[in-house]
């Protein structure tokens, strides 16, 4: 559906004076009672240096996002265990590419000791790689080498099982299971970044029958499918508590896609890769919270808003706020995925009420959400740039 016209019936049907699927304010049933705003963390390298205060500000968090290899490490396991201790409910997820393994370094032998997942995951996949009809290795990205979901014409099924008993191997002799996955990313196009295009040869063709991939349909709906199946596969392993966060634009559109998943990550929030406006994608991250988009685990969903780029002021408290009215998480960054603590500080109670919208489309269109200890206010001109975004206090009670 097209985006502006599926907001305007979202506007129009589901949220003027209504709550979003994760908003209610009450805790949800057997859940930990939540403060608000609720952090998150995304850090995309290995963190086994921390030191004590990062450690205990890490754990001030709801939920981390690491790379899954090192959540598996030794060297990490000591320092998960303290976030573990400090903060309970802390829930620890594994960042993996969908449909990607890392080249491997020249240092086996490091990996082996240290970060043995990373050669795991090589040699698990090690006859599943895609290549170009060429017969150069298919590379999406720098280093990752692009996996073939597609055998003999079928779905490779058999790339799910690996993928799925590796990961169901390290949770169990590890030593430091994760509670989840967050899965980078679901696409239907295999979009090769133009930074490597020079240097992979060819062009897609998964299945091998000399149609690239886009002039192919059936290569097109087996390319999507495979990733709609793994994400089923691992709910079916690991069951519906073990939380799987979601990136790409599928996840925001596709409700069979999300039905298997807990949580939306929200890459380059509110514009995200596709140039949404600033309105467009905070109305998209209200109506992916609706009520049974998204499943729940552990009572409740799991999305989360992060922005690395730009003003990070400006950023991260545009964050925040949307994560107050849509009943998420929020990172702050400082223009990198890497965790360098806490600046913002707002304090706004508990909800009180739900998301209200007022205005429209064409003029000013303004949404509200009252809390404890005063209200979160976003509006935006008519050509979806943010004019206004703040948490304005309560007045302080008469004397």
């Amino acid at each position: 559906m097209h985006l502006e016209k599926s907001l305007y019936a979202f506007i129009a049907l589901a949220l003027v004076a209504c709550g979003c699927g994760d908003t209610s304010t009450d805790p949800p049933p057997a859940a930990v009672l939540r403060v608000y705003p609720e952090k998150s963390i995304v850090h995309w390298k290995s963190f086994s240096s921390w030191d004590t205060g990062t450690i205990e500000a890490a754990a001030e968090s709801n939920l981390i996002i690491f790379p899954l290899a090192w959540c598996y490490s030794t060297e990490s396991r000591g320092i998960l265990s303290e976030i573990r201790r400090l903060n309970p409910d802390i829930q620890i997820i594994g960042y993996q590419s969908v449909l990607g393994v890392s080249t491997l370094y020249p240092d086996t032998s490091y990996l082996r000791t240290t970060i043995p997942y990373v050669l795991d995951h090589y040699n698990a996949v090690r006859d599943d790689w895609a290549w170009t009809t060429a017969g150069d290795t298919l590379m999406i990205w720098k280093d990752i080498i692009t996996l073939n979901p597609i055998k003999n014409g079928a779905l490779n099924v058999d790339l799910i099982e690996k993928l799925v008993d590796l990961i169901d191997e390290c949770q169990s002799t590890s030593g430091a299971p994760v509670d989840g996955i967050m899965h980078d990313y679901f696409s239907t196009y295999p979009y090769i970044n133009p930074a490597i295009r020079d240097s992979v040869l060819g062009d897609v063709d998964f299945d091998g029958d000399g149609v690239i991939f886009d002039d192919d349909t059936d290569e097109q709906n087996l390319f999507y499918l495979w990733q709609k199946e793994y994400a089923k596969a691992i709910r079916e392993r690991f069951g519906n508590d073990f939380i799987q966060i979601g990136n790409g634009r599928p996840a925001h559109e596709d409700a069979e896609l999300a039905h298997y998943l807990n949580g939306i990550f929200y890459e380059l929030y509110p514009n995200n890769c596709w140039s949404w406006t600033d309105r467009d994608g905070l109305l998209r991250l209200l109506e992916n919270q609706r009520d049974g988009y998204l499943s729940k685990a552990k009572g409740r969903t799991w999305s989360l808003c992060t922005n690395e780029r730009g003003n990070a002021n400006s950023n991260n408290i545009f964050c925040l706020l949307s994560s107050l009215v849509a009943g998420c998480l929020y990172t702050e960054m400082q223009g990198s995925y890497i965790f360098s603590g806490w600046t913002l500080d707002v304090e706004p109670g508990a909800p009180t009420g739900s998301v209200t919208i007022e205005g429209s489309m064409d003029s000013i269109l303004t949404v509200r959400r009252p809390f404890e200890k005063g209200e979160v206010k976003l509006s935006f001109y008519n050509t979806g740039r943010r004019l206004e975004y703040a948490f304005s206090p309560s007045p302080a009670p008469a004397p």
